[in-house]
């Protein structure tokens, strides 16, 4: 993949804007939900992957894509449970609201239902929706069959297609050892960050960031992405009985490879970086755990280190370790980075935390908290200022995506021109 592999590169971006290196990556579309985790400023990479029925051994980053985006179509399944995607309306015929012939309700459809986008917004009002035939495919489709109400049933679309994203969150992360709720969740997609709020909230994420670009966040990753060449050498000795001398050989001529190309493609010397890994596992395991190695050469001291990092990884990974086992090394990698110049965003007016030069009106919008459709304030995001602070319920207008500010929580717009979303002080958590 290319495009969804940028994401985590703008992810990374924003969140250390903020001051943060650990970073859930999401960017919900039309038709899928993709979701990355870096730690430490680092993009998690899976040795290999699963297609169809086999098992490739290729290197990719560890981004989870799953049938979860705008165009999602919901229905009920054969048990008679209400089920949403993987199956897609795409932008032809698209959801119902868009009037092209979509006969079949959409996640968009019931974001439209619930009040939570304007029908003649769109686009900057390029794009008029149809909520009358929204709430048709809706009632046709799925409220009848359940015995809901349109509204009902709008609200269930939304919480199914959360509860999906919500688990695809959670394979990145608490499957592969780590607690998201140490993670800030930085948003992307023209759909998430409508979303956003939930998914946090779900998974008690205290920190959300909405950049202004969020719509093009993969576009705007390629353009903050570095040249990176990494390189992999088979070396299979124990830690404990190292050859030093053949170690250090081995990964000195990776680290020159990967400088030689760099140069070669125009990349100054200074602008090289580089990080070493080791493929390590217990003596008689099958699988092995990376780990960082944060020296550029092997020394004793190092090595135990090294140890260390792999007995609590492992612990991480997998909910125990083995101290007094032997620790065994399989591969020597080499990641050669030459970096690139990060682009200049414009620089927003400044204004205090009152955002009411922004205000637009009201839109009469469904919170589960509230229990009804109530007034529920809009903004303008084109004319809202850093440091201005909204605070939910409301809605901010972009002129490519919609962000839903739920009830409890605030959001305040920071350069780089990023909406950071955090719980209200007094709210609970």
């Amino acid at each position: 993949m290319s495009r969804p592999a940028a994401g985590p590169n703008a992810g990374l971006f924003f969140g250390q804007a903020l001051g943060r290196r650990d970073i859930i990556t999401v960017d919900m579309g039309g038709t899928s939900f993709d979701v990355s985790l870096s730690r430490d400023g680092k993009t998690a990479v899976a040795k290999d992957f699963d297609f169809l029925r086999y098992r490739i051994g290729i290197p990719m980053l560890q981004v989870e894509t799953l049938g979860a985006g705008g165009g999602s179509i919901a229905g009920v399944n054969a048990m008679g449970l209400l089920q949403v995607g993987p199956e897609s309306a795409g932008a032809q015929p698209g959801p119902a609201a868009y009037d092209r012939g979509g006969q079949r309700p959409t996640v968009t459809d019931a974001l439209v239902v619930l009040g939570y986008l304007n029908p003649a917004a769109l686009l900057g009002g390029r794009l008029r929706l149809d909520r009358d035939a929204a709430r048709r495919a809706i009632a046709s489709e799925l409220a009848a069959g359940l015995k809901l109400s349109v509204e009902q049933a709008a609200l269930g679309i939304f919480r199914v297609v959360t509860a999906n994203m919500v688990n695809g969150i959670r394979r990145v992360s608490i499957e592969k050892g780590y607690d998201p709720r140490d993670f800030a969740l930085v948003v992307g997609g023209g759909a998430g960050p409508a979303h956003a709020g939930l998914l946090a909230r779900e998974l008690d994420i205290r920190t959300i960031v909405i950049p202004k670009v969020s719509s093009a966040l993969c576009a705007f990753g390629e353009i903050l992405s570095d040249m990176k060449h990494t390189y992999l050498s088979s070396c299979v000795m124990r830690l404990g009985q190292m050859d030093y001398e053949r170690a250090n050989r081995l990964l000195a001529e990776l680290e020159a490879r990967g400088r030689r190309e760099l140069a070669e493609a125009g990349v100054a010397a200074e602008r090289i970086a580089v990080s070493r890994s080791l493929d390590l596992r217990y003596v008689d395991q099958i699988h092995e755990c990376q780990v960082a190695m944060p020296e550029a050469s092997f020394e004793p001291a190092g090595v135990e280190r090294i140890a260390e990092a792999f007995h609590q990884r492992h612990e991480e990974l997998y909910t125990y370790c083995e101290r007094d086992n032997l620790i065994e090394m399989i591969n020597l990698e080499s990641t050669c980075t030459g970096q690139v110049p990060r682009p200049q965003l414009p620089a927003l007016a400044r204004g205090t935390a009152d955002p009411g030069q922004a205000l637009t009106g009201q839109r009469q919008a469904l919170f589960e908290d509230i229990g009804r459709f109530a007034p529920t304030p809009v903004f303008d995001g084109g004319q809202l200022l850093v440091n201005n602070v909204v605070h939910g319920p409301a809605i901010i207008e972009e002129e490519t995506t919609t962000l839903v500010v739920f009830p409890g929580w605030r959001a305040e717009l920071q350069d780089p021109g990023m909406y950071v979303c955090t719980p209200e002080p007094d709210a609970d958590s």
